[in-house]
């Protein structure tokens, strides 16, 4: 699946150039693997409950799948508002932030952590905690692992509870009270067989 945002004034007229295009309008395709699915007493219910997590994404953005894709490698892209995802695009954006190539913006670590945040934060506020919200947290987390992302990456964010937030689960105040993320990679903590460098691929010896 292909997630693209999309500026909230143009998300209709991207909606109407992808369907122009012959994209199809449909639901995202979260089925289990068939060896999953063979085993379970009642499927559908099942894909049901997991589309259930991720109710506050989809009510918000529009998923197509591609042209002449086919049932064995079926791709799909999904159109998401930038208010919705957090990411700013309008005449203010920063563009220190992003790197550009033609009309396509990548956001850069900051941006995009930011956008997690704020996500997840806002899934909280709605659901409590979903499938989508915990997506959010392992990307987030993922990236404080494996990229050279500090603790002060959204010092500057004026969102407050944003900042709070990262700091209580990423940051300052998650090492304050658990200690510095363990970035050691193996199959089983403690099992001896730890490589050499850490997530980040910096040396742990």
């Amino acid at each position: 699946i292909h997630y693209i945002v999309i500026r909230d004034e143009d998300y209709q007229t991207a909606i109407r150039k992808l369907l122009d295009s012959k994209f199809v309008s449909t639901v995202p395709d979260r089925s289990p693997p068939f060896e999953v699915i063979e085993h379970l007493p009642d499927p559908q219910d099942v894909l049901k409950e997991i589309n259930e997590g991720y109710k506050g994404l989809d009510q918000s953005s529009t998923t197509f799948n591609y042209p002449n894709s086919s049932p064995e490698k079926k791709e799909q892209v999904v159109l998401i508002p930038n208010s919705f995802a957090h990411i700013p695009l309008g005449p203010a954006y920063s563009t220190n932030q992003y790197d550009k190539y033609n009309n396509i913006l990548y956001p850069l670590e900051r941006a995009l952590i930011e956008s997690f945040v704020k996500a997840a934060l806002d899934d909280e506020k709605e659901n409590n905690i979903t499938s989508w919200g915990e997506s959010l947290r392992s990307w987030i987390s993922m990236m404080v692992g494996y990229l050279d992302i500090t603790n002060d990456v959204l010092d500057t964010c004026e969102d407050h509870p944003a900042v709070e937030w990262f700091s209580a689960q990423f940051g300052r105040g998650h090492e304050a009270t658990s200690g510095p993320l363990d970035r050691r990679i193996t199959k089983r903590l403690g099992s001896g067989k730890e490589m050499p460098v850490d997530m980040r691929g910096h040396p742990l010896f």
